[in-house]
């Protein structure tokens, strides 16, 4: 072939030149003004979509924030001492004067007067400054801890901040007017007092009915009470988060003061929307007027409490300056550039080079390749150009070879892997028929894909009669126990009612774990609940679980079923033991109650034989009848045969009971060498039955008696106070462990000999004062005896 004239190779080249500049640089020009648009849209959308995960992270953090004081409230809201300080201020006034006595209260209080101190230190306000010495975040951030009545009265506080007089106030009314699991979460507002802004809490204070009786209050500074969690999140030279309310005024923001309201009413619409996004704003809520990206998320969880208490609804804001935002654009529209003349100068100086070395064994190479692609033989290529080419044409030539060895032994590995897929699956059946448990796998539409041999026998259908079918369509025995089962089949796929949901389709790798559901789980491991059914005479407990493989993306569901019909039975015959056990302890009650009057019988029976003046023998043969309907009242009081008697309530002089209770203590103790020192007040009626009024003083008496063993001195004192009869009955016996005080009051502990005490009798005492409304306290100090008070509320 003759070779071309040097002016031809000439002209070639410089077409070629002018071809590869043309084609070259003009693609690059326009990737390079549409990859600086896509790569500046795409860097806006990471840092708006950054800025609301942040956003949406921070409103986590503030929703676990408020939930967490509204548990710690909710729990302080409940405690034994707030109770009784609404509690114990019950009765009957005068409207008028009180109106006038709340008045002259309510400007005392607001001037801080000093009769109006005793308030600050009552036992509720004590236990309110309890709550608040630990120094923890919450606490530092409260600026008032009151509790108000059920007329909105001030009844507790640890400072003069709150109002005396609350009726009228929107936390008030809302837990008055709310259900006993009410809420309330204000708006942020100026505190008249602290001059600074505050949010309140308030929870209902509830009595043994359920009935709210008061109101429990914390207000909160706002500032102090966010700050620690929102202030700390900070990127950059300036990027921040803030805490904002819908109208878009401030609750925290470290730049901005709390209370600030923000402008920009449109700003506001757009980062305060119902769910978690990022927006682009011309103004940035700072008094800056570029563009902005920000991104925000609502407090989802806090937000239902906070709008049902009639207050805006707060969102978290994350933002940061412009300048520093849209540095990344700037400084890729620079290297953009840049990049953009220097591939333009290569793309001039390398075409000129490689016009006469790539053309031609390119060209070779093309060719040779589109044959190896589309499976022809192909001779090596045989460029000699001493360069990358020529290597590339080696390479080319040992990649031929070896797709030549790849393809040949193909089909045969092909082949062993069909098999081995198929052994499989042949052996994972083979283990599901296996299991002794009954299975079924449910396909996409809930319609029945697999049934193993236990579920065969169970049913007594074939696997072929299954398939296809729904759990409706079978005609299965015990139909109304399975159509149950395939509506809580239905709930699972749709992942309603607490069941499992089904692993999202294209991420059966990513998202879901597959595991052996016949496998035991750890507790915190096992979420859904078992379900019980009963299928003929035979007892299963039955779950469902998701089935995901790799290959098949499509949700499907199996079903579980393991029978527990032995252990149903032994849990009936457990609960039989139980029942039988709790009748013994019953029985043992009875006999210590017994004992007491029994004792006090058998004294005065004896004094009768050894008596021959009829009047004595007339005196004991009565409280020998009196103690033995007293015996007559407990056992039907223990028995519950008149529990639910209310003629069985009388008016009772607490006074007249001691004296029975004295003197059946004293008698049964056979001991005559005990002081017994007494001083009882003029005290009201209370309305109880007497036998068991007169039975807690028997068993407290009795056991002072027998713990200075007959000899010693008895103290007994009653007087009316506080609307209340208190009784103290003291004795100066060797006292009581301090290790045993917190165990007195347990049923069955007891620190006499075997034989000598059941560890029943102060127990039914405690049981008896709080069936009644009263409380019982032990003060007692080793080798100085101890003090029982009694304190019993006085009938209304």
């Amino acid at each position: 072939m003759a070779k071309p004239s040097s002016g031809k190779l000439s002209g070639l080249k410089g077409k070629l030149i002018r071809i590869m500049i043309l084609v070259g640089v003009l693609p690059l020009i326009l990737a390079m003004v549409i990859s600086y648009g896509q790569g500046n849209k795409s860097l806006k959308k990471v840092i708006g979509t950054s800025f609301q995960a942040l956003a949406y992270e921070t409103s986590t953090k503030m929703d676990i924030l408020i939930h967490e004081a509204i548990r710690d409230n909710r729990r302080l809201s409940n405690h034994p001492t707030v109770y009784l300080s609404i509690k114990r201020f019950g009765g009957n006034v005068d409207q008028q004067d009180e109106s006038a006595r709340l008045a002259r209260e309510a400007k005392l209080w607001e001037s801080r007067d000093a009769q109006m101190a005793p308030l600050l230190k009552n036992a509720g306000s004590r236990i309110l400054q309890g709550f608040l010495s630990q120094q923890t975040n919450s606490n530092k951030a409260t600026k008032a801890l009151y509790v108000t009545n059920a007329e909105g009265v001030l009844h507790a506080s640890v400072n003069f901040n709150p109002r005396y007089l609350n009726k009228d106030r929107a936390a008030w009314q809302a837990i008055i007017n709310g259900d006993k699991n009410s809420v309330y979460i204000g708006p942020v507002y100026q505190d008249p007092v602290s001059e600074v802004y505050v949010f309140e809490m308030a929870f209902p204070i509830k009595d043994r009915e359920g009935k709210t009786i008061g109101v429990f209050h914390r207000v909160y500074s706002a500032k102090d009470f966010f700050s620690p969690s929102i202030e700390s999140i900070v990127f950059g030279e300036t990027g921040h988060v803030m805490l904002i309310s819908a109208r878009g005024v401030v609750i925290d923001c470290p730049i901005l003061p709390t209370g600030f309201q923000l402008a920009d009413p449109d700003l506001v619409r757009s980062v305060t929307g119902p769910k978690q996004a990022w927006v682009q704003t011309q103004t940035d809520g700072h008094g800056g007027d570029d563009l902005s990206i920000i991104g925000f998320s609502p407090l989802e969880k806090s937000n239902s409490f906070i709008q049902a208490s009639g207050a805006d609804a707060w969102f978290t804001f994350a933002w940061q300056s412009s300048d520093e935002v849209l540095a990344p654009t700037r400084n890729l529209f620079i290297w953009a550039s840049s990049a953009g003349a220097l591939s333009i100068i290569l793309i001039i100086v390398m075409g000129s080079m490689a016009s006469n070395k790539v053309v031609q064994p390119v060209l070779e190479i093309q060719k040779a390749t589109g044959k190896i692609g589309r499976g022809e033989n192909v001779e090596p290529l045989a460029i000699q150009t001493g360069d990358e080419i020529e290597a590339l044409a080696n390479e080319i030539n040992s990649m031929n070879e070896l797709l030549q060895k790849a393809f040949s032994g193909l089909e045969t590995k092909v082949e062993e892997k069909t098999k081995e897929a198929l052994y499989i699956k042949e052996y994972t059946e083979q283990i599901l028929m296996s299991v002794p448990d009954p299975i079924l796998i449910f396909d996409e539409n809930l319609n029945i894909e697999y049934v193993n041999k236990a579920f065969e026998r169970l049913d007594g259908f074939e696997y072929h009669e299954l398939v296809g079918k729904s759990l409706g369509g079978a005609k299965l025995r015990d139909k109304k126990q399975w159509d149950q089962i395939l509506r809580e089949l239905k709930s699972y796929s749709l992942g309603e009612k607490g069941h499992g949901h089904l692993a999202p389709k294209g991420k059966g790798r990513t998202d879901y774990q597959a595991r052996d559901p016949l496998a035991p789980k750890q507790p915190a491991e096992d979420s859904q609940p078992k379900s019980m059914v009963t299928l003929g005479d035979r007892v299963f407990v039955y779950r469902f679980f998701d089935v995901v493989t790799e290959v098949d993306e499509s949700g499907k569901i199996g079903l579980l079923l393991k029978e527990i019909t032995e252990i149903k039975v032994l849990q009936d015959q457990l609960g039989m033991t139980e029942k039988i056990s709790s009748l013994g302890r019953l029985s043992a009650g009875i006999a210590h109650e017994i004992n007491n009057p029994l004792f006090s019988i058998t004294g005065f029976t004896e004094a009768i034989l050894d008596e021959t003046d009829p009047e004595k023998i007339l005196k004991y043969a009565t409280k020998i009848l009196k103690n033995s309907r007293h015996i007559a009242a407990i056992v039907q009081n223990m028995s519950g045969y008149v529990r639910d008697n209310k003629d069985s309530i009388q008016e009772v002089d607490v006074n007249e009971r001691l004296e029975g209770a004295l003197e059946i203590a004293l008698t049964a103790s056979y001991c005559d060498d005990v002081e017994v020192q007494k001083s009882c007040s003029d005290l009201p009626l209370i309305k109880a039955k007497p036998e068991e009024i007169q039975q807690i003083f028997v068993n407290i008496m009795t056991n002072a008696v027998q713990a200075m063993d007959g000899k010693g001195k008895l103290s007994i004192t009653s007087v009316h106070e506080n609307g209340a009869i208190v009784v103290k009955i003291q004795d100066n016996g060797p006292g009581i462990p301090p290790d045993y005080l917190s165990k007195v009051f347990d049923p069955f502990f007891t620190t006499k000999e075997q034989g000598k005490g059941t560890g029943l009798g102060l127990n039914i005492v405690h049981r008896m004062v709080l069936k009644y409304g009263g409380e019982i306290t032990i003060d007692s100090k080793i080798g100085e005896g101890a003090l029982f008070t009694v304190t019993l509320p006085v009938s209304t």
